[in-house]
This record gives C-alpha cells, sequence and structure tokens, in this order.
C-alpha cells in the first residue's frame, strides 16, 4: 500500500501529476537500478541524485551528466539545494519539486513513514571535509558546458571512493562535501586507502582540491530524513574550521593530530605546525600528507 501524499516529506511531480516519494537518496538515471528511471539516451545511467541532509534540506546533485541537470532551466554546476515548486529537468523529463512547509512542524506531530526517532548518543567517527580549490575561477577558465561535467564527475569519483571504503557522504556543500565513517578498530586502514585514492584523484588536477581528515566524539541522533543521521557537536565544527586553516595553509591534506595517531605508519606525514582555530581556545597540532 502507498503512502498518502500529504503524509509525505517531499516528492516529485510530473507533468501528468504523477507523484513519486522522495525517500533519503534519490537517485535518477538511465539504469533500472535508479529509484527514478528516466528512460532516454539523453539520459546517462547514473545521471543524479536528490540528497537529503540537515534541517529538511534536499540538494540535487548532478554526476557530471553529459547533458547536465536543470533547476528553473539553469543547468547547475554544483549541487543545488532544491525549494518547494522548483522544477527539475532531465532529458525530456521534467518534474516540480514539492516539500512540506516544515515550519509546520511541531514536537507534537507524529512521524510519517520517511522520519526516524533516532536515539541521541556519542560516537566516536572519523570526518573528512573536501573542497573545490578556487571554484569561483573555474567559472571564468572553464566552458559554460565543460564546468557542470568537471564539477559533476569529481563528486561521484569522491563518492564512490568515500564508500568502497566504508565510508558516507552526509553533506553536499555546493563546491565540497562532508564524509564520516564510524570508528572502529581497523577503521584507520580504510582511512589510509581512502586518503590515497582520493590523492590519486587530486593528481588529475581538475578540478583542484583538498580535504582534511579528524577523528573525534560527535553526537548522532534526533529525526533522521530518509538515510542520514543528523551530525553535530564541537568536533564537526573543528573539522570545518581545519579545511578553513587548510586553505590559508596551501596545504591540500590536512590531519588533526587525533587522526594522526590512529593512521597507520604507512601513510607519510609532515609536521605542518601549531595552529589556532576560530572559536576553539589555545592551538593544535597539525600535519600534512
Amino acid at each position: 500500500m502507498v503512502d498518502a501524499p500529504d503524509t509525505w516529506q517531499a516528492w516529485l511531480e510530473d507533468a501528468d501529476g504523477k507523484r513519486t516519494p522522495i525517500r533519503g537518496s534519490c537517485s535518477l538515471g538511465r539504469a533500472e537500478s535508479n529509484q527514478v528511471t528516466l528512460a532516454d539516451d539523453t539520459v546517462s545511467r547514473r545521471h543524479a541524485m536528490i540528497h537529503a541532509q540537515g534541517e529538511w534540506e534536499y540538494w540535487l546533485v548532478d554526476f557530471g551528466s553529459r547533458n547536465g541537470s536543470y533547476v528553473n532551466g539553469q543547468r547547475i554546476a554544483q549541487p543545488t539545494r532544491l525549494y518547494d515548486r522548483a522544477t527539475v529537468t532531465i532529458g525530456r523529463f521534467q518534474y516540480v519539486f514539492r516539500q512540506v512547509d516544515s515550519s509546520a512542524l511541531t514536537p507534537a506531530t507524529p512521524l510519517t513513514s520517511d522520519e526516524t526517532l533516532l536515539n541521541v548518543r556519542w560516537a566516536n567517527c572519523w570526518l573528512l571535509v573536501a573542497d573545490i580549490i578556487n571554484s569561483t575561477r573555474l567559472v571564468t577558465e572553464l566552458p559554460t558546458d565543460t564546468l557542470p561535467w568537471v564539477t559533476g564527475r569529481w563528486l561521484a569519483q569522491c563518492k564512490e571512493i568515500i564508500e568502497m571504503h566504508g565510508g558516507r557522504i552526509n553533506q553536499f556543500l555546493g563546491d565540497g562535501f562532508f564524509a564520516f565513517w564510524h570508528d572502529h578498530e581497523r577503521r584507520g586502514s580504510d582511512i589510509c586507502k581512502a586518503h590515497e585514492a582520493l590523492r590519486s584523484l587530486q593528481a588529475e588536477g581538475t578540478p583542484a582540491f583538498r580535504f582534511v581528515t579528524h577523528l573525534g566524539s560527535v553526537m548522532l541522533g534526533g529525526v533522521s530524513v530518509g538515510e542520514e543521521e543528523r551530525m553535530s557537536g564541537p568536533e564537526v565544527h573543528f573539522v570545518f574550521r581545519m579545511e578553513k586553516l587548510a586553505g590559508s595553509l596551501g596545504e591540500a591534506r590536512l590531519i588533526s593530530e587525533a587522526a594522526r595517531k590512529r593512521l597507520p605508519r604507512e601513510l607519510q606525514v609532515r609536521d605542518a605546525g601549531r595552529h589556532p582555530l576560530h572559536g576553539f581556545e589555545g592551538q593544535f597540532q597539525f600535519y600534512a600528507a
């Protein structure tokens, strides 16, 4: 039995009024394995996805498709947040994105089938933030039709690397992303392999990007929408501050002291010095990989 539309948090509506609910990460493409299958040769097999994240946010992410994804008639060159009644066009297919007004949700509002009440808990997690370097310069350097392919292909490759080594992307951030791994005894080896793969991707040069890695205790839980748990706490802020520091230092790969202690010794690093981070007291030791 299909849920009534008025119980959904978000959905896609086509020109005929057919509604498709968005549950967590909703993939779109020509392959039948997608949640939304688009049977058209102008559509890539794994064309794009709508990713639920944050406070009831939904983002459209194109994975470097040749013919692109469009929001309100404009081809997107990076992950783009969707708002209620936005039009999403892929190939000959056009949908209207619909979303329930989150301000109408109160603590007394019953959970729908798309929501899960999670126990709030603390857990050690590996945190990684990646960001394209000088993304605004890319806009002027690359042809208009090339930029979306370059950035989308990069996101698809990074996502594959993260997931291949046991992690998940929790948030897409315009020209970057925030990923995490639940910690366990042998997790350092997975992080090391992900580092090497991302480093090889950096060597390709386009787009140039940096990434930073931290290990800390984060708060998980609350209400999740779809697949991703809400993640918060000082260590999350810490890794985002690290990414800003890496940019100011001109470092392509930065590792916190906590992460360095758990990473295998075969991952070669050098001392990047002690530095303050905005919003945190004192100075912290960092390493460049």
